[in-house]
This record gives C-alpha cells, structure tokens and sequence, in this order.
C-alpha cells in the first residue's frame, strides 16, 4: 500500500446534525453468533490502532499504517467475568442498515463488501457502509438487496503465518453519487474527493472501552502449546 498523498477527508458533522439512526448491528452479531452469548459478552475492546483514524499497525510492533485508519476494527472483547477473548473467523457479519450491495472486491485478507443505504443528504452524497476481511454469503452479490440485521458474510480466515488476528473492519462514508461503484476501492476511499469518512462509532449503538496494553490472550496461549506438542511429536518420529 502506498502512503497517502492528500488529507483524509473527515466528516465534522455535529451530533444533532446526525439525523441517521444508530444501527442495532451489536444486537444483531451477539444474536448470529452463538458463541458470543455463550462467553456471556460484554463489550468490545479496542487497542490503540483499531479505532477511527488511529495511525497505529495494532497487528505488529511499533508499526504504523501506511494511512489513518479508515474505520474500526472489530477483534477483541471481554466477557461477563472481565476476561479478554477475541473473535473467531466464520463469525457471521450482519448488515447495519437496509440497502443494496453495490461492489465486492478482494483485500488483503478476503474481500470487502460496500453497501449502498437510502440515506442521502444535500450536497449529493449517499451513505455506505463497508466491510472489510470477509467472506461473502453465497447469494450476496452486486445487487442484492439487504435488510437490517441480515448475515451478509463472514469473518475470513486468517492464515497462521500471520500476524493479523481474524477480525471485521467496518467503515462508514458518504459517496457522491457520481462516483461509479465500479470504482470503489480502498484507493479511491483513500484518496477521492467523492468521498467522506466518518466514524463508524457514531452510527452504531454498542458498549465498547479503549486500553492500551494488549492482552495475553488463552486462545494465543492454546495455540502456542498446541504447536509445541506437534512439534515434538513429530521430532519423537
């Protein structure tokens, strides 16, 4: 990815100036994903490069991402008893708001999925919302029209050379209606006039706390043992 050329243009606009209604998407994920109530959760968590325009590369040390970040990402929670988990891939993705689906294309972990919504304001832009790193339904192709809550995908699988963590990015964003939805990539969300950033946070209606040391998580903890175990079983060959 190469670095950003021209300022992220950011939307300014005054709480009582929202007049879109904050998405039940939290009610909706908690609902999709069984294991989520069963870990009795609580809230998401967010570490410092995972939320709205933060400029930090939360998936590696020290690293800092080639532009702000364009939304959130969605990895870590913690459950009823204060305990850090993160979620798994497969976990089903529902939509935020009723709209069509307007473009799928690959990103760097699996394919992002822009939604177009029936929310317009004066200047020509119409609202969209994105998710990053998933895997699509089967019938969610351009074109489908989607309601409120629907699964539209899930969480990609994550490769275990990777230091990336299966996650969801979310991003939200008013697109001149000029702009081609063929057109729409990150790129041109980077770096198009067409378009303004806002952050997801203001349109989605979920408990969440900010902290700044990253946890030492069990799964991490199994996996690890996990892999010593195959190892020298097979070294015991």
């Amino acid at each position: 990815m190469r670095l950003r050329t021209t300022p992220l243009k950011i939307n300014l606009m005054k709480p009582d100036e929202n007049i879109i209604p904050k998405s039940t998407f939290n009610s909706f994920i908690t609902k999709s994903n069984r294991y989520l109530q069963s870990n009795g959760f609580k809230e998401w968590i967010f570490y410092p490069g995972m939320l709205f325009h933060d400029t930090e590369a939360w998936w590696t040390d020290n690293g800092v991402r080639p532009t702000p970040h364009e939304g959130i990402d969605l990895c870590f929670y913690r459950d009823n008893t204060g305990q850090v988990l993160r979620i798994d891939s497969g976990t089903k993705i529902p939509v935020m708001y009723t709209g069509d689906i307007v473009h799928i294309h690959d990103d760097f972990l699996g394919k992002s999925i822009y939604v177009k919504h029936n929310m317009n304001n004066k200047s020509g832009d119409v609202f969209h919302t994105i998710y990053g790193h998933t895997v699509p339904q089967n019938h969610c192709v351009s074109g489908t029209r989607v309601h409120e809550g629907d699964i539209i995908a899930e969480v990609a699988a994550i490769s275990e050379e990777s230091k990336v963590l299966p996650h969801i990015h979310i991003t939200t964003a008013w697109i001149h209606k000029s702009l081609p939805c063929k057109k729409l990539n990150w790129e041109t969300i980077w770096n198009s006039k067409s378009v303004t950033l806002c952050n997801p946070l203001e349109y989605i209606n979920i408990k969440y706390a900010t902290e700044t040391l990253y946890p030492t998580l069990k799964y991490e903890r199994q996996l690890a043992l996990a892999k010593l175990v195959k190892m020298f079983s097979a070294s015991a060959e």
